[in-house]
């Protein structure tokens, strides 16, 4: 025995070497099968056949299709569509072409392809994973086209010769709308490229600006640029990039930093032109989740407005080239490349244009068109507080500040003070109100869903808080929580089967300074978590959930042991919510993507502005009309932390949101060098009766709107606005600091005036 201890002695550091050694091999052997597993396989024999068709030839437009509301026309040469409105007579075409567009004759012959292109794809060369995504456009790079006649349409194969890539585009009436699919299973990949994203009908719609229009896309609440502004635009016009859901390749600093995140996501995938008394309108109804918006002033390039969806057909993630060896006895110094997924997403693809006119052809118009959408299809729910909410309300709990060697707990509003509040608002006449708790439960910055924290009272305080709200019965509590996020302290977290995985198979993570990991937790984990809580909260019956981030996040997970695509995400997302709802829990959700409003009884911190690029003139309502009426909603600008409360007033009236106050029991002076210092002034002492005034002036001045639908929302001046409901009111709202006149409508300064209602 002593002679194998005066061995290990001797070799100890021989010993360490070998382990160290043998934990390299590995770790190497792990990430060669993790690289072998998303190897791809391609052929590279191809012979890119002789091209059999020219986009660029004449052909002829034949009529195929016709109903009562629209006819559609083909080009069997071309390749590319034309949909009349029986209703104006507007020619609608998928193309740009001299007879109709003057100003773009005279452009180079590469354009002259690119505007005659109903398609356009991109694609990535699979033997050389770390190039530059090419792009490809139909009409100078499609050698083959064959056309397949649909009872109501034609289904066009087109064929990339070059790149051996065929993509097969239908094109239907349905109703009175154009119904464009793309069928996953038919796209064939011959050669070693691979397609990544697919631009439909990028030019439907496209105008110069002669007559008053403008562009609408998904930024924020909805943004809007103007044709007239044309020439107040910065001499290198912008592209405006808009993602549905999320950024195209996933990174948790894009979704948990609000500036990336504000600018590179949108709630709903939606775009629209208006081009004098007509309009055309488009949104993503299949695969919504892989889609994002590409916006274009005139002057990108060629002197005409235009907008697309397009259609992310692979994954997409980036690759930090840090002294990474490229296998050809050479190595990456640095930069950031893109890579793509092995295979296809699986699913089909569908964009629908609704074209407008008249009265209809505008913002107001399209957001008419999506609501009924989503009103047809279940994806809306009408909730019953929508006409008696009042209030809205969020609680900051507890917070933690950080000391020398141990951190301080900062208790700002205890579940008792919590009730004592709600009893003061009662007794001051407001009793429907929608709170939400936050930083209620044990270590928040950890994500700990679960207990309640003892310094607020524990599980007796929670127990009295909803039994309180069970009692009042126009009170809805909601505890927030967290499902999406989480970190290297979290409890119970399985850093391998919780949390989700890139398409290199690394976890998407972000380590902060102090060491601490944030990840993104697995679909799968997500619902179990939420599981979890439900169990915990079975005996609170009068309490709600709010969920912080489930709202806002959603993006595909390569976990090899249980892997989502966007939209099974989003399946699991909703399959949370369901449980909840089963067991019947009230829903609050932090923000609004469109796939919870199904689920959502209140929707909280929506956005009521956009990300203000170059481009954009003026920010719209435009999600707060599709939900106006149906979905009792805040915005994220409380009144007590606005610079100007007559202003938020202004802006809660514009966007039709509750009146909203972020409040504490103690001193907000309580938060100097914690998380939540930002705080200035949310004592409820201190604004109690600026609560009180403001919910009684909005519930007299308002109450004739009180739950009604937004179905007009116009802008008359640069600070005059102007709203009607769906009951014929009228509410002008007047950001100026004078007076303003309407058609002799006379609108005070920085005040709003209600015609046909209230007082």
């Amino acid at each position: 025995m002593v002679k194998i201890k005066e061995f290990l002695k001797e070799r100890i550091g021989t010993i360490i070497f070998l382990t160290i050694v043998a934990v390299l091999v590995i770790v190497g052997i792990v990430s060669i099968n993790k690289a072998r597993q998303k190897a791809i396989t391609y052929n590279d024999t191809y012979e890119a056949p002789e091209a059999t068709a020219n986009l660029l030839d004449e052909g002829e437009y034949v009529s195929i299709f016709k109903n009562d509301k629209l006819e559609l026309f083909y080009n069997d040469v071309k390749g590319a569509i034309q949909v009349k409105d029986l209703e104006n007579g507007i020619l609608w075409k998928s193309i740009v072409d001299e007879e109709v567009y003057s100003k773009v004759n005279k452009q180079s012959k590469l354009w002259t392809q690119i505007m005659n292109s109903a398609v356009y794809i991109k694609y990535n060369n699979l033997k050389k994973k770390d190039s530059a995504v090419v792009e490809a456009y139909a009409a100078k790079d499609c050698g083959y086209l064959e056309s397949e006649y649909l009872p109501n349409g034609v289904a066009v194969t087109y064929g990339f010769l070059k790149a051996g890539i065929y993509v097969t585009i239908e094109y239907t009436i349905e109703d009175d709308e154009l119904v464009v699919r793309v069928p996953y299973e038919k796209i064939r990949e011959e050669f070693r490229f691979a397609v990544s994203a697919i631009s439909v009908l990028p030019w439907l719609g496209a105008c110069t600006g002669e007559n008053p229009g403008y562009l609408f896309y998904p930024d924020g609440s909805g943004a809007v640029s103007t044709f007239e502004k044309v020439s107040e635009r910065t001499s290198n016009p912008l592209l405006a990039r808009f993602y549905s859901y999320t950024n195209q390749s996933v990174s948790i600093a894009n979704l948990i930093n609000a500036d990336n995140y504000n600018r590179y996501t949108a709630s709903m995938p939606v775009c629209g032109i208006k081009n004098g008394d007509n309009a055309v309108f488009s949104y993503a109804t299949k695969g919504a989740e892989n889609s994002f918006v590409s916006v274009y002033t005139s002057g990108v390039t060629v002197p005409v407005n235009r907008m697309n969806i397009d259609l992310q057909m692979r994954n997409i993630y980036t690759v930090d080239m840090y002294s990474i060896s490229t296998g050809t006895d050479t190595k990456a110094t640095g930069g950031i490349m893109q890579r793509v997924d092995k295979k296809l997403i699986p699913e089909d693809k569908e964009v629908r244009f609704r074209f407008l006119s008249g009265d209809k052809a505008n913002y107001s118009g399209m957001a008419e068109v999506y609501r009924n959408y989503l009103l047809e299809n279940g994806l809306i729910k009408k909730s019953p507080d929508t006409t008696s909410a009042k209030l809205a309300l969020t609680l900051l709990m507890g917070t933690k500040k950080e000391g020398i060697v141990f951190d301080e707990y900062i208790p700002m509003t205890t579940y008792s003070q919590v009730v004592e509040i709600l009893e003061k608002f009662k007794e001051d006449g407001i009793e429907d109100i929608n709170v939400v708790l936050e930083g209620w439960q044990k270590n928040p910055e950890k994500y700990q869903n679960w207990g309640p924290d003892g310094h607020l009272g524990g599980t007796a305080g929670l127990k009295q808080v909803s039994d309180y709200a069970a009692k009042n019965l126009k009170l809805n509590v909601f505890l927030q929580n967290p499902l999406v996020v989480a970190t290297s302290e979290t409890p119970g977290l399985d850093q391998e089967d919780d949390v989700a995985f890139n398409g290199l198979l690394n976890e998407i993570a972000l380590e902060n300074l102090d060491g601490v990991v944030t990840f993104l937790r697995n679909p799968l984990a997500l619902t179990k978590k939420n599981d979890e809580l439900l169990k915990k909260l079975s005996k609170y019956n009068g309490i709600g959930l709010a969920y912080s981030d489930v709202g806002k996040m959603v993006f595909p997970d390569f976990n090899v042991k249980n892997s989502f695509t966007k939209a099974e995400n989003v399946a699991q997302i909703l399959k949370a919510l369901s449980e909840t709802e089963a067991d019947n829990k009230k829903i609050a959700v932090n923000g609004s993507n469109q796939y919870i409003l199904s689920k959502s009884d209140y929707l909280y911190n929506v956005r009521e502005d956009c990300y203000g690029l170059a481009i954009t003139d003026y920010a719209v309502p435009f999600q707060q009309m599709v939900f106006s009426g149906l979905v009792p909603y805040a915005s994220e600008n409380a009144g007590n932390l606005s610079y100007d409360l007559q202003t938020q007033k202004l802006q809660w009236v514009e966007f039709g949101s509750l009146p909203y106050f972020y409040l504490t029991k103690e001193s907000a002076l309580n938060l100097r060098g914690s998380d939540n210092d930002l705080i200035f002034s949310s004592t409820f002492e201190d604004w109690e009766q600026v609560v009180v005034s403001t919910v009684k002036e909005f519930s007299d001045r308002l109450s004739a709107v009180s739950g009604r639908q937004i179905v007009k929302h116009e802008v008359l001046g640069d600070k005059l606005k102007r709203l009607t409901y769906d009951n014929g009111i009228m509410v002008y709202v007047n950001y100026d600091v004078k007076e303003a006149v309407y058609e002799g409508v006379k609108i005070p300064a920085k005040e709003y005036l209600v015609i046909g209602g209230g007082n």
